[in-house]
């Protein structure tokens, strides 16, 4: 009995992160309320209570979910290796395939970039995203440093501003993507840009 109790509680907890997403996507952060969210998931306001403190916490919680089910959290980012440029572009393509095959991946990317208003409400959260970009950065950058070293990429460059512009054309790709799917293939022509900019950096040692 106790096993079926704790299966059933995640089991609604899972249906109110899976009624939380879709709310939030389809109406915003703001204009979704807790209310609506238990009447979609069908459970009772309380249930809400007794997995999240708030709808902030709520959020929080279905951030943590997407990402670990789809193994972006950032510890599982900083663990990806590199061991030279094509496995910078290798792990970028498995963010881009997953993006496109993965619906529910992809409205949480929509909810994020344009659904979210990261008001006060939402600090904590655009926080953690300021701290991933920065980190994930910083990873390029140490990344690109020790390929350096190893003569995989030229001497002259310019580790921090290349990893600098490397986040910069990834989030546009993405960004880009996401207001019309329709336009491009992420993974392709995605893709492409990416090899185009990993490329500069090895033509440069010439």
């Amino acid at each position: 009995m106790a096993r079926k109790t704790k299966v059933d509680a995640e089991q609604t907890r899972q249906d109110i992160l899976d009624a939380a997403l879709e709310l939030f996507h389809a109406k915003g952060y703001s204009r979704t309320t807790l209310e609506e969210i238990a009447l979609s998931a069908a459970v009772t306001r309380g249930a809400i209570y007794w997995h999240f403190k708030d709808k902030g916490d709520l959020f929080m919680g279905l951030k943590e979910e997407v990402e670990r089910s789809t193994e972006t959290r950032l510890e599982d980012l900083l663990l990806l290796s590199v061991t030279n440029l094509s496995d910078m572009r290798d792990n970028l393509l498995r963010l881009f395939l997953n993006l496109e095959k993965d619906a529910r991946f992809r409205r949480y990317f929509e909810l994020i970039f344009f659904r979210a208003e990261f008001t006060e409400e939402l600090q904590p959260v655009m926080e953690q995203f300021k701290q991933r970009c920065w980190r994930m950065q910083q990873k390029d950058a140490e990344d690109l440093m020790r390929l350096q070293q190893e003569g995989k990429v030229p001497a002259q460059l310019d580790c921090a501003q290349a990893a600098l512009g490397f986040r910069c054309l990834i989030l546009g790709i993405i960004h880009s993507w996401l207001m019309d799917e329709g336009r491009f293939s992420l993974a392709e022509q995605g893709g492409a840009l990416v090899d185009d900019y990993l490329q500069k950096l090895r033509v440069i040692r010439e």
